[in-house]
């Protein structure tokens, strides 16, 4: 009976671990494609100068969360996302807007990857 319990409780404890990375990752995900969203609409509106600093600030909460999200996740799928808004920014800061938008939608691709890789699916589990 003791063993069963133990079994119980470690599986309890795995599935609360697999569901708080599955949120984390997730959240973090949704939370920069919205920034990313809310600064393209910055720069269509011709805003280059707070879309290039709410691009700054993106990156550097992105930056923070990059142990985590590389502990739980493969580095390359990180550092796409991490290079990318690095791209935006350094481009909306030269006001070039053809090149951040093409670099606006490889970090929304690559966030909508990283957030589509946690859900427990048949394709990401094989």
């Amino acid at each position: 009976m003791k063993r069963t319990v133990t079994a119980l409780c470690l599986a309890a404890a795995v599935g609360a671990a697999c569901f708080g990375q599955t949120y984390y990752v997730s959240h973090s995900a949704e939370e920069a494609m919205a920034c990313v969203e809310e600064i393209d609409r910055l720069a269509e509106s011709g805003q280059t100068d707070a879309a290039a600093e709410a691009c700054e600030r993106l990156e550097r909460d992105w930056h923070d969360k990059t142990p985590w999200l590389d502990a739980l996740l493969f580095h390359d799928y990180v550092d796409s996302v991490d290079v990318s808004l690095a791209k935006m920014r350094v481009q909306l800061q030269h006001g070039v807007l053809p090149l951040y938008h093409a670099e606006s939608a490889q970090a929304k691709k690559g966030l909508a990857s990283i957030k589509g890789s946690e859900y427990p699916l048949l394709e990401n589990i094989l």
